[in-house]
């Protein structure tokens, strides 16, 4: 069974300053920061333990991710295993928790998932009260980064 998934949201890469990131692809490529609502959002959520930045970067939006603390976090342990490099690809799904037990059976299962409050995002009136959460999905053995899920929480 295949699932569909739409085109790819972004590609969130971790490093160890978001904003020297970014800044280098601005000066370079004439990239732009992007997204300020939803970077709000995620810096929010984040809980002081992460930095987030959007990068418009040709046709592609780029997603840095600092990690603030040495925590036990999946983005601070990346950058501490592996150094500076891409996490995951983000999609956007029908039907996100379909998706994860098909993968899960292809061998790639849910590490996590969290919620977002996407009424900040999108104003409460426009998103469903069952929205579900994002997932993180463990494919980097099989693609080589993790799938990170969700699904259109606009009702």
């Amino acid at each position: 069974m295949s699932v569909n998934v739409s085109p790819l949201v972004h590609i969130e890469i971790v490093v160890r300053d978001a904003n020297a990131a970014a800044d280098f692809l601005e000066r370079v490529f004439g990239a732009k920061k992007t997204e300020a609502d939803l970077v709000r959002l995620l810096n929010e959520t984040a809980l002081g333990l992460l930095k987030v930045e959007h990068v418009q970067l040709g046709n592609v939006v780029l997603q840095f991710i600092e990690p603030l603390s040495e925590g036990n976090d999946v983005w601070a342990e990346h950058l501490r295993r592996k150094g500076p490099g891409v996490h995951n690809l983000t999609f956007q799904v029908d039907n996100v928790t379909e998706t994860s037990e098909v993968l899960a059976r292809e061998g790639a299962p849910t590490l996590f998932t969290f919620p977002l409050d996407w009424g900040k995002l999108f104003g409460a009136n426009n998103v469903r009260g069952d929205a579900a959460p994002v997932y993180m999905v463990g494919s980097e053995e099989i693609v080589g980064f993790r799938l990170e899920l969700f699904e259109s929480p606009l009702s």
